[in-house]
């Protein structure tokens, strides 16, 4: 018996199986499905490929046979670099070096320099599936399942590759409809609606669900000058935890290169608006400068209080802050660390930090987050859908 006949005769052995077990969802939105060659990955919302303009964007270790959950080869191999900042995708004969924080990609080889960049989302780089499969020589296709409503597959495939999409399809149904049950059991209650689309900003990293008897703390960081932000970056990127940097439209015209540092290593930016003026035309430029600098957009704005109201009636999501800390420079740090505590007393599920952008936030923050872990609070990731 071929390898071919040997696949579709293992397919078909597993949809019987199915038809035995639980029913099927009735149906599922958004979801994208991978394949690699003849296999299928299971379905992970934070491995899930999503589009951002106009590519298909698949997490790096989809490509990688140690990391993509299959043990399925292409012949690459990956790597990522946080410190650095940059995802190498290799085989014997060529590499690729993707730099988050310059939104760019080289040849390592040859020193050609693409414009095609990587995406931070659920705490890990994706990659342009478009750019990694003409670089190696790979192919990849993309359909829409005829058995799961708004259902797709994205599918990669080397040489190694048997069975053509059509069959492949019509051979894989039963595995595809039990990677979505089990995607769709581990999903909690509150999960299961329409998985939502990519936010418009680049994702941070997922963090763990907080426990019930947890407060989430969300950290944001008021930045007017810029001066600092690097200093903060480093402090929260070695404690493993993310914010959102609220920027003036002055300072995301004028920093690009902090600007793709921030959403590189996985944290948000918003758009500080709150200095007078026009608030909505405040947000509109620093929209655009965001949109030139990193090729994104956010909803996050830092704005009056009165204002709140018709911004999100626009669409906008407010930041609306529990505490505003300033640390001086006379302060000592666990001092600090127990006045916030003591502040934050009596809340229970929620609590939104703002910090100015200082030397001395820099200074005071890991003592505070450490003490903060050590007393129920989580630091969780502020991102549109969870504000």
């Amino acid at each position: 018996m071929d390898k071919k006949r040997r696949i579709q005769t293992f397919f078909a052995a597993l949809a019987l199986l199915l038809t035995l077990s639980a029913p099927m969802p009735a149906s599922a939105a958004n979801l994208y499905f991978t394949a690699i060659n003849d296999s299928v990955p299971p379905l992970t919302s934070d491995t899930m490929p999503f589009w951002s303009g106009g590519a298909i964007y698949v997490p790096y270790t989809l490509f990688d046979p140690n990391l993509n959950g299959i043990n399925v080869s292409l012949g690459l191999y990956t790597s990522f670099n946080r410190s650095s900042g940059t995802v190498t995708i290799f085989n014997l004969r060529q590499m690729l070096v993707f730099d988050l924080s310059n939104g760019t990609c080289r040849d390592d080889m040859t020193g050609t320099v693409y414009s095609s960049r990587s995406i931070m989302s659920n705490g890990r780089p994706y990659l342009s599936l478009d750019m990694v499969c003409s670089f190696f020589d790979l192919e990849y296709s993309y359909h829409q399942l005829p058995n799961i409503s708004q259902g797709y597959l994205v599918r990669v495939k080397s040489a190694d590759v048997v069975l053509d999409d059509a069959s492949f399809i019509d051979a894989a149904s039963g595995l595809l409809n039990m990677r979505l049950r089990e995607y769709t059991q581990s999903l909690s209650p509150a999960e299961t609606t329409d998985p939502a689309p990519p936010p418009s900003t680049v994702a941070p990293p997922a963090s763990d669900p907080i426990p019930e008897e947890n407060t989430a703390a969300y950290l944001a960081f008021r930045c007017e000058s810029g001066e600092y932000a690097g200093s903060i970056l480093s402090v929260l990127d070695n404690n493993r935890y993310c914010g959102v940097f609220f920027l003036t439209p002055q300072l995301l015209e004028s920093e690009g290169g902090l600007v793709r540092r921030i959403l590189g290593t996985g944290h948000s930016v918003g758009i500080l608006a709150d200095g007078g003026g026009d608030i909505p035309s405040l947000l509109a430029r620093g929209n655009l400068a965001l949109e030139a600098a990193a090729h994104t957009r956010t909803t996050l704005a830092y704005a009056p209080s009165g204002q709140r109201a018709a911004l999100e009636q626009a669409g906008w999501v407010c930041w609306d802050e529990a505490l505003f800390l300033e640390p001086t420079s006379t302060v000592r740090t666990t001092s600090f660390a127990s006045t916030v505590l003591n502040r934050l007393d009596g809340r229970r599920r929620t609590a939104c930090l703002t910090f100015a952008e200082s030397a001395d936030t820099a200074r005071v923050l890991p003592t505070l987050l450490r003490q903060m872990s050590n007393n129920h609070y989580t630091i969780a990731i502020p991102i549109e859908t969870s504000l």
